[in-house]
């Protein structure tokens, strides 16, 4: 199998996103005072997937551990009296998910071959979308703190797994109404992501996995 040395090594990506998506589900139902557990899953899986960053890209790598580092001391200040640093913390780890979004979509749409590595890249690209938005949630409840039905004005930390959660069901158009938006702006958020999840499974991951079938034929 021909081998794409210029591309990331997504399997990184994605096994960080699902540590990262599982443990805060853990700490959320498991450890009650679990707030400083969930920043440390965070920049520990977040700081894994950098590894399958192709180390001739050292800009992109000097960039994520920048933004890691960033939200790992921003994020202990937040923990200390006196200081909340919760948007910067979160501003950080969104720039994070979003780099990673271009640099995928980057090497999975303008490539030739489409590999394992492309169709792993791929889901990758899904999953950071609902992680994305995600944060985006989050700043907005740590601005709006009734923007959203069915979750409480509480630390990021605290509301990470149902924001995840309600994330993703709106990203796959699930919509069970659990948890809804009341207000305007992330009404606006939301349905935009609605429309990005549909578009994206219809167009990209049927696309690539077409180009897939046609290479084993």
């Amino acid at each position: 199998m021909k081998k794409v040395s210029k591309d990331d090594n997504f399997y990184f990506l994605f096994f960080a996103l699902l540590g990262l998506l599982f443990s805060s589900a853990v700490v959320q139902q498991l450890f009650e005072e679990g707030q400083k557990m969930i920043l440390a899953f965070i920049i520990i899986c977040l700081a894994f997937s950098i590894v399958g960053v192709n180390r001739k890209q050292t800009f992109y790598r000097s960039w994520y551990g920048f933004l890691l580092s960033l939200a790992a001391v921003s994020g202990g200040f937040s923990f200390l009296e006196g200081y909340d640093l919760s948007i910067v913390t979160l501003s950080a780890i969104l720039f994070f998910f979003l780099s990673h979004t271009v640099t995928a979509l980057k090497q999975v749409m303008l490539t030739d071959y489409v590999s394992r590595n492309q169709i792993i890249g791929s889901i990758c690209i899904y999953l950071l979308f609902g992680m994305s938005w995600s944060i985006i949630y989050l700043i907005q409840i740590e601005i709006f703190p009734t923007a959203f039905n069915g979750i409480e004005a509480k630390p990021w930390t605290e509301n990470l797994f149902e924001v995840i959660y309600f994330s993703f069901i709106t990203l796959t158009t699930v919509g069970y109404g659990d948890i809804s938006p009341s207000l305007s702006i992330p009404r606006f958020f939301v349905f935009i992501e609605s429309i990005l999840g549909s578009f994206y499974l219809a167009i990209m991951v049927a696309s690539l996995v077409s180009s897939r079938l046609n290479q084993n034929t």
